[in-house]
């Protein structure tokens, strides 16, 4: 299986800074936010990943390249030699080019081909998962493996939140999965009384491959995954895992929850940052 990853996104909510730079290579501590992403994809075994980019994402891919540049300053120190190497090797790489912007549906669509007619991954490279137990989407991918139905993560947020978010309607069934009847796309608050949220990784089977494939558009032009989903009820059964309280989600294509991830890991990283940032905060207070 492999995991497509749709990075031909403008970032406008993350502008003037994603003028230049792609917002998946903003750095969150020690590495770039998309590097977080396809760690996820190497710890669940699968076979490689998919990237579907745009004009100007070129160094989006050349950051999981080999780089003779680097690989000939012989005063780089061991243990930064090490970090290098490992994130050239991190991964087996195809790009896929999208060639105009017609929602997160045609994106995937466009990705089709390198997946061949197999069971494939969606990962949003803006979403960053951590877990204090075993990753989410590794769990997705062992419930994918028991019931052979797509399975898409979800989390349950606040009831003035769930206009954010594609949300879920459904129930739990005997296997503890959440066995989804509709999909809502941003609903009005009291639309729905579910609070799961879907929350940017999916495991689907080779039925999506037909459904996108029909050029399933709404009346606007573009090919919304929610939409196709819908239609994926229809035809087979749809889980949702449900997240544990102890996982964590940034979504880092917002400025505000970048800063939040960053922020986070150097706390992780240097246990004494929260308490230099706080002295900051106060002495600027003052």
């Amino acid at each position: 299986m492999k995991a497509l990853i749709p990075a031909a996104g403008l970032a406008t909510r993350c502008l003037p800074a994603s003028k230049a730079v792609p917002k998946e290579l903003f750095p969150v501590f020690d590495r770039p936010a998309i590097q977080y992403v396809v760690e996820e994809i190497v710890d669940a075994g699968l076979d490689g990943a998919v990237f579907v980019t745009a004009a100007g994402k070129e160094s989006v891919l050349d950051h999981f390249d080999f780089s003779p540049r680097l690989a000939m300053k012989k005063s780089m120190a061991p243990a930064l030699q090490k970090q290098v190497d490992y994130t050239s090797s991190l991964i087996d790489v195809i790009s896929v080019r999208q060639k105009e912007a017609k929602g997160l549906g045609h994106a995937v669509f466009s990705g089709l081909a390198a997946v061949g007619d197999e069971p494939f991954a969606v990962m949003l490279p803006d979403m960053i998962f951590l877990s204090k137990g075993k990753a989410v989407f590794s769990k997705m991918f062992d419930a994918f493996q028991q019931s052979g139905a797509s399975v898409i993560a979800l989390m349950e947020v606040p009831e003035e939140e769930v206009s954010k978010y594609g949300i879920v309607e459904g129930s739990i069934d005997d296997s503890g999965l959440f066995s989804i009847s509709s999909l809502i796309e941003k609903p009005l608050p009291g639309a729905t009384p579910s609070r799961y949220a879907i929350m940017g990784r999916y495991i689907f089977t080779p039925t999506l491959h037909s459904i996108l494939r029909h050029d399933y558009r709404d009346g606007s032009g573009e090919m919304e995954l929610t939409d196709a989903m819908t239609e994926l009820i229809k035809r087979e059964k749809l889980y949702g895992l449900i997240m544990d309280k102890d996982d964590f989600v940034f979504d880092t294509g917002d400025l505000k929850g970048y800063a939040l991830a960053s922020a986070f890991m150097a706390a992780q990283h240097h246990p004494d940052f929260m308490t230099q940032l706080q002295k900051l905060l106060e002495d600027i207070r003052r």
